[in-house]
């Protein structure tokens, strides 16, 4: 069979990859709105098939948290609460530290569960773990709702003092624990696809973060001590202790901490979208 010979410098056409536009991308985001509803609505619904009382563990899991930290941590081991009714310091803390949890741990596993969808078909890749936090953020709403009825309890039965002024920074600062978990779960994302032992340390990192996490204890018992430098620089310090100022203690959080928590998220945040955009279409490749 003759082949005919073609020189390089006969070529009309010349193919090239377009050129990533990283802001551009970001922009597609808004055009693929109804399937980032699409994705919570899957989401919601999955979460609670063939259990038997359904979406009501949103409330249950941070009740009963809360009754064993009470237990456990205020009955037994005698950790102060800081003058506050231990239901409502131990669920103001679950409440946020769930939220971080759970919106850290559904954004390291986005390549992992959603690998036969990436390779099918293209989208903004972003768009999962954007309807992860959303997801997230309902089932906070509903169990904030479950806080409100219990701190109203306490309120009318004259146990605790009427919410402050801080009150108008509580959505600031949920929507900067969200933002702290998108960013350090779109890192992580990246880096356990590429190598699964790192999910396994990842895990247990996440555990022994929460003590590290004024959760079960206030930012009082560590003030004296020569770790509470390391202790203010956690970004879900300042957001729980501001949260629990809004309603509880009504002691302002030195506006120096939350200034570092949000340069410390928004830091965190760019950097996992970039490393994130630039390493999808690699990772794809190799899972």
């Amino acid at each position: 069979m003759r082949q005919k010979l073609v020189h390089r410098n006969d070529w009309e056409w010349e193919v090239h990859p377009e050129k990533r536009d990283f802001f551009r991308e970001l922009g597609e985001i808004f055009h693929y709105k109804d399937l980032l509803l699409r994705l919570v609505k899957r989401d919601l619904l999955v979460s609670y098939q063939q259990t038997i009382i359904g979406p009501f563990w949103i409330l249950l899991q941070p009740l009963l948290t809360t009754m064993v930290y009470s237990l456990i941590f205020s009955r037994i081991a005698g950790i102060p609460t800081d003058g506050i009714p231990p239901i409502l310091f131990y669920l103001s803390g679950i409440i946020i530290w769930n939220y971080f949890s759970d919106c850290f741990t559904d954004v390291m596993h986005i390549f992992l569960h959603n690998a036969r969808i990436f390779s099918k078909v293209y989208f903004p890749r972003l768009i999962v773990a954007l309807s992860a936090l959303v997801t997230r953020s309902i089932r906070l709403g509903i169990q904030l709702l479950v806080f409100l009825a219990v701190y109203a309890y306490f309120l009318f039965t004259r146990q605790v003092a009427a919410p402050s002024v801080l009150i108008w920074l509580v959505p600031l600062i949920l929507a900067l624990t969200g933002l702290f978990a998108l960013g350090a779960g779109l890192i992580v994302s990246v880096l356990t696809a590429k190598y699964r032992d790192l999910n396994n340390v990842v895990q247990f990192g996440l555990r022994l973060f929460m003590f590290m996490t004024p959760v079960v204890y206030g930012a009082s018992l560590v003030a004296s001590t020569p770790y509470r430098f390391l202790f203010w620089l956690n970004p879900l310090t300042p957001a729980i202790e501001t949260f629990r100022a809004a309603f509880l203690k009504q002691d302002a959080v030195p506006a120096g901490y939350m200034l570092s928590a949000v340069l410390l998220v928004f830091s965190l945040l760019l950097t996992g979208i970039y490393l994130f955009k630039k390493q999808e279409i690699k990772v794809m490749d190799i899972i």
